[in-house]
C-alpha cells in the first residue's frame, strides 16, 4: 500500500509548534473530556491534510485514532492542541471523531467529503473531422451544444451538429454511424439516406430506439436500431428528456420566454406544461416522474413535480459563477444539460455559452445531491483546456452533454475538444 505524502509545510508547522510548547509539557487526562474545537479545511477529498484543533490531546500518537464519517484516518502527528490527519479514501461526508484510549470526542461540524474522479478520453481524436473507429481513432465534429444518452446495454448515442449525423459508441469504445449521410437537409429514411440540419439532443427509449431533436428542422425524429428515421412531430425541440416509466418525451424550446412540452411519441400529440422560463435548454426526469429543467438564462436548475408540474426547489442563486454550496447560494454559469442517476442525484454540464467560450467559469460537471440539493463540482474546474486526470486536474473545454450509465460511470460531451470523456468516481 502506498504511503500518503504529506506537505512539508504542514509537518514543519506541527514540529515548530511542538518545539515552542515543549517546556510546558502536556499529558492527556483520561478523566477530562477530549474536545474538538474546529478543523481546517472543512472540505476535500482523499489524501487532503486536515488540522484538528482542540484540547486534552496526547503526544503519544500510538494512543490516538481518528475517524472521518466512521472511516479510520491516518494520524500524521499530534501537538498539544492540534492533530494532523489525512482524509481516507471513500470516507464520505460526516463528523470527525478523535479517540484517545477510549476517551472520545466528535466534531459538531461535518467534514464535506469530495469524491475523487478519474477522467479519461473514451472516444475521439480531438480532430474536427468525421471518422468511425475505435476510441481515439474516431473523430467527431460536435459543432454545437449537443447532448448524449446511453441505453441499458451501455451503448452511447451522440448527435453531431457539425457532421449532421448521430453516432453510436459501443461499450468497448467502437464508434459507428447510426444514421445520417452528412448532407444538410431534412429527409427521413434508411440510415445512409436520412438527412439532418442540426441533430442536437438524443434520448434512448429501449430496444435500440432513440429520439433525436433537430431544432433547425423543427423536428423530433425516431431512429430505430438499424438507423431508419421517421418523424414524430414538428416541434422546436432543443433539449430532450424521457420518462422511462412510460416512454413519454419532454422537450425545451430554448426561447427567451421559454416553455417545456410533453410529447407522446406514439401519436405525436403534445401539450405545453410549463411556461415563463428564460431560455430553458434541457430537461431530465427522475424515478418519480419529477422534472428538472435547466434554465440557461437564469443560471438555475428548476424542479417541477410529477403530473401537477407544480414548481419545486430552485437550485442556484441566479447569479453567474462557479460557487458550490446550498441550493440558494450556489452559482452556475449558463448551464446547459442535466442528467439523473439511479439515486435521482443530478449532474449538470456547465458551459452553455453559444460559442463554448473559454471565459465561461463552468468548464466542469456539477453534482447536486437529491434531497439536500447541495451543489458541488464533480469533475473539472473553471479553466478551459484538455487534460485527462483526477478531479480538478482534468480539463474540459465547453462540456455540454452529460449522462450517467447504470454502473455510475459518467460520460461527457466535450464540445470544443471534439471528444467523449469518461469519468469514473471512486
Amino acid at each position: 500500500m502506498k504511503h500518503i505524502a504529506f506537505s512539508l509545510m504542514a509537518l514543519l508547522v506541527l514540529i515548530a509548534s511542538a518545539g515552542c510548547k515543549k517546556d510546558k509539557g502536556f499529558d492527556h487526562d483520561p478523566n477530562a473530556p477530549v474536545v474538538i474545537e474546529k478543523f481546517t479545511p472543512a472540505i476535500g477529498g482523499a489524501g487532503v491534510e486536515v488540522l484538528i484543533y482542540g484540547s486534552n490531546f496526547t503526544k503519544d500518537t500510538t494512543g490516538v485514532t481518528v475517524t472521518v464519517n466512521g472511516v479510520p484516518a491516518f494520524v500524521a502527528g499530534v501537538v498539544e492542541d492540534r492533530i494532523l490527519i489525512a482524509i481516507p479514501p471513500k470516507a464520505g461526508t460526516g463528523k470527525i471523531e478523535v479517540n484517545i484510549r477510549g476517551n472520545k470526542a466528535s466534531s459538531t461540524q461535518e467534514f464535506g467529503y469530495q469524491p475523487s474522479t478519474v477522467v479519461s478520453t473514451f472516444a475521439g481524436s480531438g480532430n474536427e473531422s468525421y471518422v468511425d473507429g475505435v476510441g481515439t481513432e474516431a473523430s467527431f465534429n460536435i459543432g454545437n451544444r449537443c447532448g448524449i444518452d446511453i441505453d441499458a446495454h451501455g451503448n452511447l448515442y451522440v448527435p453531431e451538429a457539425g457532421n449532421r449525423r448521430v453516432r453510436k459508441i459501443a461499450p468497448d469504445g467502437t464508434v459507428t454511424t447510426l444514421t445520417g449521410n452528412g448532407n444538410n437537409g431534412y429527409k427521413e429514411g434508411p440510415a445512409n439516406e436520412a438527412e439532418f440540419y442540426m441533430p442536437f439532443d438524443v434520448v434512448a427509449a429501449g430496444n435500440g430506439v432513440v429520439y433525436v431533436s433537430d431544432p433547425s428542422a423543427w423536428t423530433i425524429r425516431k431512429v430505430t436500431a438499424n438507423g431508419t428515421t421517421s418523424l414524430v412531430g414538428w416541434f422546436e425541440a432543443w433539449g430532450l428528456g424521457i420518462d422511462r416509466r412510460n416512454g413519454m418525451l419532454y422537450y425545451c424550446d430554448a426561447r427567451a420566454e421559454g416553455s417545456v412540452y410533453r410529447v407522446d411519441p406514439n401519436d405525436g400529440s403534445s401539450s405545453k406544461i410549463i411556461t415563463g422560463l428564460s431560455y430553458p435548454s434541457d430537461v431530465a426526469v427522475d424515478s418519480k416522474g419529477d422534472l428538472y429543467v435547466v434554465v440557461n438564462g437564469s443560471n438555475t436548475i428548476r424542479q417541477f413535480k410529477a403530473d401537477t408540474w407544480e414548481a419545486g426547489v430552485t437550485i442556484g442563486s441566479g447569479q453567474a459563477g462557479l460557487v458550490n454550496g446550498p441550493a440558494a447560494s450556489a452559482r452556475f454559469d449558463l448551464p446547459w444539460s442535466v442528467a439523473v442517476d439511479a439515486n435521482d442525484n443530478l449532474f449538470v454540464a456547465g458551459n452553455g455559452s453559444w460559442d463554448g467560450s473559454a471565459t465561461n467559469t463552468n468548464q466542469c460537471i456539477r453534482f447536486i445531491k437529491t434531497g439536500t440539493w447541495e451543489v458541488s463540482t464533480f469533475t473539472g474546474g473553471s479553466t478551459a483546456g484538455f487534460a485527462d486526470g483526477t478531479g480538478s486536474a482534468a480539463l474540459f473545454s465547453a462540456p455540454t452533454g452529460v449522462v450517467v450509465a447504470p454502473d455510475g460511470v459518467v460520460y461527457v460531451v466535450d464540445r470544443r475538444n471534439n471528444r467523449i470523456r469518461k469519468v469514473i468516481a471512486e
